[in-house]
């Protein structure tokens, strides 16, 4: 990680330990650079890759990063801690929902990304280089401007049991109520699996605001994980929390107005209706219905729905 970070640092530094690094790691064929911050501490340790904002309107997070960043001593550390925040600069300064501004697509669904693709696939691509060299990875997420949703985190299940568990048991320490495995390939934790890097996906916020109430349980979470890997020192907390067997995401199939027929952390069954489309003319296109029981984690709030957009996740149980 050092290695790999050092040919960003502003030039005549250098790293060394009991220091804190900020500059911009540039993405190669692209105006992108991404401010980050690098912790090198004063004792031999794990090299943890922490990002925040790979979408550019999920607050919380983004100010999570910032403020742990700025607050983290170099001298308390034993490791390495590089902190990118956020991600996808462009996409929050256009207050961007998903998608980001110079091609379109969602950062999250190209990873491991491209070293010669569009920019979203060069900035995943950057993004994995820096995966590759961590010991672990937590990619930081929250409710983004049009979306509601109940704390949670996501781990994947690629790479094998072992790394898969390593990978959960993390997650639980964020303390969120539900903990949900994946088995995408081309999300941020998904390309870190597959090269054997354990981490998880947190979520947390509400539609695109945040508070420092959020920040400060963002961190607090954070800091836990940290200590569980002595990479801080201090009393790990353990969290009773739900395993969930998988995440049912909803689809939109047209486009129009989008109307919800259930809340955050309701239980739902299996055909239950939850929630319809309809044109201009409250006339209705199309309806959805739960694939099986289990629990709403996210729910989109806007009223404006595209083909392919997400409305609602179901969190199963069983």
């Amino acid at each position: 990680m050092i290695d790999l970070i050092q040919s960003h640092f502003p030039t005549g530094t250098v790293a060394s330990p009991t220091s804190k690094t900020r500059g911009f790691i540039s993405v190669p064929g692209t105006s992108v650079e991404m401010p980050f911050t690098f912790i090198y501490g004063a004792l031999p340790g794990k090299s943890i890759l922490l990002t925040a904002g790979v979408h550019g309107g999920e607050y919380p997070c983004i100010e999570t990063a910032i403020q742990l960043a700025n607050e983290i001593n170099p001298a308390e550390i034993q490791g390495t801690i590089l902190i990118i925040h956020p991600v996808n600069p462009a996409a929050f300064l256009a207050r961007m929902q998903y998608y980001g501004p110079f091609d379109g697509k969602n950062l999250n669904r190209v990873f491991p990304g491209k070293a010669t693709g569009t920019v979203s696939e060069r900035i995943a691509y950057q993004v994995h280089q820096f995966q590759q060299a961590a010991d672990f990875y937590l990619d930081l997420h929250g409710g983004d401007i049009h979306e509601g949703l109940v704390p949670f985190v996501i781990y994947s299940t690629l790479g094998g049991p072992e790394l898969s568990e390593q990978s959960r048991i993390a997650s639980a320490l964020l303390g969120f109520p539900y903990v949900v495995g994946s088995v995408s390939d081309n999300s941020s934790i998904g390309a870190a699996a597959k090269v054997g890097i354990p981490g998880f996906l947190a979520e947390l916020g509400q539609c695109g605001r945040w508070n420092q109430d959020e920040v400060n349980q963002y961190k607090t979470a954070v800091v836990n994980v940290l200590r569980s890997f002595s990479v801080l020192q201090g009393e790990v907390k353990q969290h009773e929390v739900e395993f969930l067997k998988k995440m049912l995401v909803s689809t939109a199939t047209v486009e129009g107005c989008w109307y919800p027929d259930v809340k955050l952390e309701d239980l739902v069954k299996q055909g239950q209706k939850l929630g319809e489309i309809r044109d201009y003319f409250g006339v209705v296109k199309a309806e959805y219905f739960a694939d099986s029981d289990g629990i709403i984690l996210y729910l989109v709030t806007s009223l404006a729905i595209m083909i392919n957009d997400p409305l609602c996740a179901i969190g199963v149980t069983a």
